[in-house]
């Protein structure tokens, strides 16, 4: 594809700097070896092995918990790496993952863009098209901050925040610290959220090359914000993240955080966060309109089309892309009563496909998503069957759902078969068996197929106006849930 950029060569590849266990990471590796052909589990998952899961999962639980965290240390950078993260090196890595199995220089009607969510992974793949993240994960190793420490883990990583900002000056950094929900994988590690605000020369290069003449970039838009502290030019840090506490409790705190850190054997017995300062677009989830500016530049000058998938939470299109999917099944001729509610990066978009199945993604296996998925299920018409899949962290983290709830909830709205598949029910949510499991478990969901021919993006555009949420106006505000009361805002495709 020729030379994307004329800089100092980076000391480090862009595959040594992502880490794996990551939303956006995962979107690229789970679209690009679909678009790929690619049949292998992802990388970390290993094959589809009921001994091998047996084994992960025999040990007792503080060595799977000591398992998680391990996993979490192994991708972290060493300090000693910060001066060579490079924004650039990563978007060469993205694009990689697409274009080097594809010596013939393929182009696609469309190309997403923007902030991930279940769209990332099941828009993209319905419509035969890559996805190119706005934000991507850094960690480095910690040896000192406590985690229950917020004060201390600020300070101490602020300059690391402001250095990486300085070298990239087209990102914003946001340092996560989540304790609730992070733990395992955080322990000893600090995480570094890499948003971009422009396309870069490396996404910039690959969408003239591989995008068609009159092509669309497809926007995902998550508008869900966090409070945050800034720490320096473009950097900020972010106490929390969505999950099963609402974001207003992380920082008021509550008996049941208080029970949760005794339960973790802390030393602390309560969060004391920092001042946050602002708002910002959540550090995984959010999406910092200054990519669309950018976007709508490109555009302009090669006279190509938008759409914008404009949502708050992640999880808000889930709903219309699983309908999307009912429809295009039945235009098929195909079944569609087999409802599969994949959870976080513990999904395969080619096996959904190929036993037509119908794809409801679930962000994670806390109370919100649970929630999100009954509504969507007191709404739609009857499934036969419902599988659904649960994503172990390694923690039982305040707002989890229990395996228990999540099998009642399959089985009351399934007319004939509902289960969880790919989990052990003992050991969830330390269960570092399940990624394997599941495999296993997607090979016998159904009679598998051959693929159908891509979906178009005329196609979609239709289904959006029959799903009366096409919008030819600018997307509406949304308001973000910070208290946990549960608010639904509406969603929209933009043709605009």
């Amino acid at each position: 594809m020729g030379t994307y950029f004329t800089e100092r060569l980076t000391r480090r590849t862009g595959a040594q700097l992502v880490m794996d266990v990551e939303s956006s990471v995962g979107a690229v590796r789970t679209v690009s070896r679909f678009l790929n052909g690619n049949l292998q589990p992802l990388p970390g998952i290993g094959p589809p092995s009921r001994a091998v899961a047996k084994f992960v999962t025999r040990p007792p639980k503080k060595i799977r918990k000591k398992a998680f965290q391990l996993a979490g240390r192994s991708q972290a950078l060493p300090a000693r790496w910060i001066g060579d993260i490079n924004v650039d090196a990563i978007d060469r890595w993205v694009v990689e993952e697409y274009t080097r199995k594809q010596p013939d220089q393929r182009q696609y009607p469309a190309v997403m863009v923007g902030a991930v969510s279940g769209a990332a992974y099941f828009l993209a793949t319905a419509l035969g098209i890559p996805y190119l993240p706005q934000t991507t994960l850094v960690s480095v190793v910690d040896g000192k901050n406590h985690p229950d420490d917020i004060r201390g883990a600020m300070k101490s990583w602020a300059p690391a925040a402001q250095q990486i900002a300085q070298q990239n000056p087209r990102i914003s950094v946001h340092h996560m610290h989540d304790p609730a929900q992070d733990r395992p994988m955080m322990e000893k590690t600090a995480f570094f959220r890499l948003k971009r605000l422009s396309l870069g020369p490396v996404y910039e290069q690959f969408l003239r090359e591989r995008l068609e003449p009159g092509g669309a970039i497809i926007t995902l838009e998550n508008s869900r914000s966090w409070r945050a502290a800034r720490t320096g030019e473009r950097s900020f840090f972010q106490f929390g993240c969505l999950g099963g506490l609402p974001e207003e409790e992380y920082h008021t705190g509550s008996t049941r955080i208080t029970q949760f850190l005794g339960q973790q054997n802390s030393s602390f017995t309560a969060w004391s966060p920092p001042d946050m300062t602002e708002r910002t677009p959540d550090g995984e989830w959010g999406w910092d309109p200054a990519l669309g500016d950018d976007v709508e530049r490109l555009i302009h000058e090669q006279g190509w089309e938008r759409r914008r998938l404009h949502q708050n939470e992640p999880q808000d299109a889930s709903a219309f892309i699983a309908e999307l999917y009912r429809d295009w099944y039945r235009r098929l001729g195909w079944q569609d009563n087999r409802l599969l509610a994949q959870t976080y990066t513990l999904l395969d978009p080619r096996a959904t496909l190929a036993t037509g199945s119908i794809p409801f993604w679930n962000r994670f296996h806390m109370q919100p998503s649970f929630d999100v998925l009954r509504e969507y299920l007191e709404s739609t018409d009857t499934y036969d069957e419902i599988l659904v899949s649960l994503f172990s962290h390694g923690l039982v983290s305040p707002g989890l759902v229990s395996f228990a709830d999540w099998q009642s909830l399959a089985r009351r709205f399934a007319h004939s078969h509902g289960a969880v598949i790919g989990t052990d029910e003992h050991t969830y949510p330390i269960d570092p068996g399940g990624p394997v499991r599941y495999q296993d478990a997607l090979r016998n969901a159904g009679p598998h197929r051959e693929l159908p021919t891509p979906l178009t993006l005329a196609e979609v555009d239709a289904f959006a106006e029959r799903y009366r949420i096409s919008h030819d106006a600018s997307p509406v505000d949304h308001t973000d849930d910070v208290t946990g009361e549960g608010i639904r805002n509406p969603v929209r495709w933009s043709t605009q």
